[in-house]
């Protein structure tokens, strides 16, 4: 069962350019050096956690280097990272039904709309998810239906 459930925005992206994919899209520079600099600590609290956690991440590029740099701030190495096609596909039944088989906490790394709506669902309220954000809920017995949030970190500026 789901113990914790934190949700990771990626951090600022490049546009699209010409001939590339969205999937191909990067942080840009500024992006990337913001989230190293308050990842560490934002997630400072889930050191502690680090016996069951996992963490998932989009396909996309840019939330790739965003899940490496939670993984730098956690110290625990990038094989970690599990690749997750719900997180790209913002496909809601599908990753609910994925977390239902989890154990222990995960840290989930994807787009707008879809942690914000995962988010604002699990909250019971309208929840604004800006680039870089992290949001962290405790599941009490493994139960989305009852999960609370624990804390909320707008991303950087």
């Amino acid at each position: 069962m789901v113990s914790k459930l934190i949700l990771i925005r990626h951090g600022d992206a490049e546009n699209r350019r010409l001939g590339q994919s969205d999937a191909e899209r990067r942080l840009t520079p500024h992006g990337l050096k913001a989230l190293q600099k308050t990842y560490p600590t934002i997630l400072a609290s889930l050191k502690d956690d680090f016996d069951d956690l996992q963490v998932w991440s989009s396909e996309a590029v840019r939330a790739r280097q965003t899940a490496e740099v939670a993984c730098d701030a956690l110290g625990i190495p990038y094989d970690a990272i599990e690749y997750h096609q719900s997180l790209y596909a913002q496909d809601d039944d599908f990753f609910y039904g994925e977390l239902y088989a989890a154990e222990g906490v995960v840290v989930a790394v994807g787009h707008i709309p879809f942690m914000e709506d995962v988010a604002s669902d699990l909250a019971g309220r309208m929840m604004s998810f800006p680039k870089g954000s992290v949001a962290c809920f405790e599941v009490p017995d493994g139960r989305l239906s009852k999960a609370q949030l624990l804390w909320f970190e707008r991303g950087p500026r």
